[in-house]
């Protein structure tokens, strides 16, 4: 598999080095770029498949205004920067970027880089891994919060009665059945219940109510109480 490749590197080593090692590994540099809109020209007239390209240019523009067209003239990018910063990776990451390699990384590690991009895959340097398991443990506080108990949700008492039946795994027109309710009742029951633990199904409003201690007994539908049912199973 030949990999065409485009780079926009201000080092002369590291052009050189892809330029001359790449080969053997099946790397060829159809182009070089020293500013965003000569980067852009060739993206169009070569077509490569991977752009290795730092985040900003000799004429003090930055990737971020080039990314967008680049991927969408059908490259897969890698971004050389040394700002890990979960402001500035995000926006890489959200324009497009396969990668976000920082200056030290290696040539060999750089021709790994391309190869896994131009596979389909996205590669991340160690810096910017770390930020972002920083920011996914950040977004996951709040969840973590929730299931922990901390805070739990306050129902009303029919509320909680749609939960309970929830926990028991059943659907709406059982639960219904059981409350001596109409469906559009229980179906509204339910939405609030929905809102109130911040979910949007009925399996994760019963997983979160359990964390919560809200439903300790709750057989999740997994063994519990069997009510009385059709023949046939009810399909929401």
């Amino acid at each position: 598999m030949t990999i065409r490749l485009v780079t926009a590197h201000s080092s002369t080593l590291i052009r050189d080095v892809l330029r001359l090692t790449g080969v053997a590994r099946g790397v060829i540099v159809v182009g070089e770029a020293r500013s965003a809109g000569e980067l852009v020209a060739l993206c169009r007239s070569e077509r490569p498949d991977v752009v290795y390209a730092e985040d900003s240019f000799d004429d003090g523009s930055e990737i971020e205004w080039v990314l967008v067209l680049l991927v969408t003239a059908g490259s897969r990018v890698i971004v050389v920067c040394d700002d890990p910063s979960p402001e500035r990776l995000t926006r890489i990451l959200e324009l497009g970027a396969s990668g976000y390699l920082g200056h030290d990384t290696t040539p060999e590690q750089v021709l790994d880089a391309i190869e896994s991009v131009a596979g389909g895959n996205s590669v991340l340097g160690p810096e910017a891994t770390a930020t972002v398991l920083d920011q996914w443990r950040h977004l996951r506080e709040p969840a973590a919060l929730a299931v922990s108990g901390a805070s739990p949700v306050a129902l009303t008492a029919r509320e909680h009665d749609v939960l309970e039946a929830m926990g028991d795994g059943l659907g709406t027109k059982l639960i219904a059945r059981r409350l001596g309710v109409a469906v559009k009742t229980v179906e509204n029951h339910k939405i609030r219940v929905f809102e109130k633990l911040g979910v949007h199904t009925q399996a994760h409003a019963v997983s979160l109510a359990i964390g919560q201690g809200m439903l300790a007994n709750a057989s999740s539908g997994m063994g519990g109480p069997v009510p009385s049912a059709p023949p046939r199973p009810e399909v929401n």
